[in-house]
């Protein structure tokens, strides 16, 4: 798909990202870390980054989307607008997991790397990635200190999770724990978009459907609640 005008968008952290690609160069992109939610930002970001870059919403022809692990809200929220713009503009959508994107944005590495998101309740979502940002492990849903169970040599950790359990891997690991930059650590929209390029048309889902990993609260509420309920 090289050469094709893509939208692409996040909303799986707290950081909302948009994005415009010209084949695979960026055209714009628009990375803000929002407080109170992503719903009423989204289509003013999508609107602004269209008028920055000069482009009308007819010539897009691919919408890229992170599906996840993430907020649950934010990944609802994020997915359901790029399939109604898809919708209205008739284009592919191509759903990128967030993990990934977050692996692929710290490449080169010279190390094998571990994106590692707050997923709240004193856990974290997580995989592991050689350094040249080939996923080896399923997507996870963990405590913290277990991620030490999959590491045998310096590994690099990104994400938001590591301002929040930083001394806890820091003891597990010791020396094996390397930590990126705090730019490195939301998914960008650009590395989204470029992903989704990637992907031949005809290989796309017929439907983009969030990334959980673990239930929702509302979810698990019910479960502990038992039939009938």
């Amino acid at each position: 798909m090289s050469g094709v005008l893509t939208l692409a968008l996040d909303t799986s952290t707290s950081c909302l990202s948009v994005a415009l690609l010209k084949g695979d160069s960026l055209a714009c992109e628009i990375n803000l870390v929002v407080k109170a939610g992503h719903s009423g930002m989204i289509l003013p970001v999508i609107d602004e980054a269209l008028n920055k870059s000069s482009i009308l919403r007819h010539e897009i022809g691919l919408i890229a989307v992170g599906i996840g692990p993430g907020s649950f809200t934010g990944l609802r929220i994020g997915i359901a607008t790029a399939k109604g713009l898809a919708m209205a503009l008739g284009c592919p959508l191509a759903g990128i997991p967030t993990l990934d994107a977050i692996a692929r944005g710290a490449l080169p590495s010279p190390m094998q790397i571990m994106p590692i998101l707050d997923a709240r309740k004193g856990e974290v979502f997580c995989a592991l990635y050689v350094k040249k940002g080939s996923r080896i492990t399923d997507f996870m849903n963990v405590k913290p200190p277990e991620t030490a169970a999959l590491i045998e040599k310096d590994t690099l950790f990104i994400g938001n999770g590591c301002s929040l359990y930083r001394d806890l891997l820091k003891h597990g690991l010791g020396e094996h724990y390397h930590e990126g930059p705090a730019h490195l650590w939301h998914p960008r929209a650009s590395v989204i978009g470029l992903m989704a390029m990637e992907i031949p048309t005809e290989d796309l889902p017929r439907d983009v459907l969030p990334l959980y990993v673990r239930a929702s609260d509302a979810t698990l509420l019910l479960e502990k609640k038992g039939p009938g309920h």
